[in-house]
């Protein structure tokens, strides 16, 4: 999982869930695979869907990885 404290978010790509964000400011988590965005509102997670093609304009790509799982939301 790579942390920019600059930014305040958590960043991290994993094959099962896609690019998936986690901003500490307000508690929100951004979704680039539409299954992961599903399940984060099925758990009443507050999130906003942004479509990978974004995230890779950004600069976030395929270089992150972490050790997410369903469990931890």
């Amino acid at each position: 999982m790579f942390f920019s404290e600059e930014n305040l978010v958590h960043v991290c790509l994993n094959e099962s869930h896609g690019i998936l964000c986690y901003y500490v400011g307000d508690s929100c988590w951004f979704a680039a695979k539409e299954e992961t965005a599903l399940d984060l509102s099925k758990k009443g997670i507050k999130y906003h869907f942004i479509p990978q093609s974004i995230f890779e304009n950004a600069g976030i790509g395929a270089d992150f990885e972490c050790d997410y799982s369903e469990k931890k939301l």
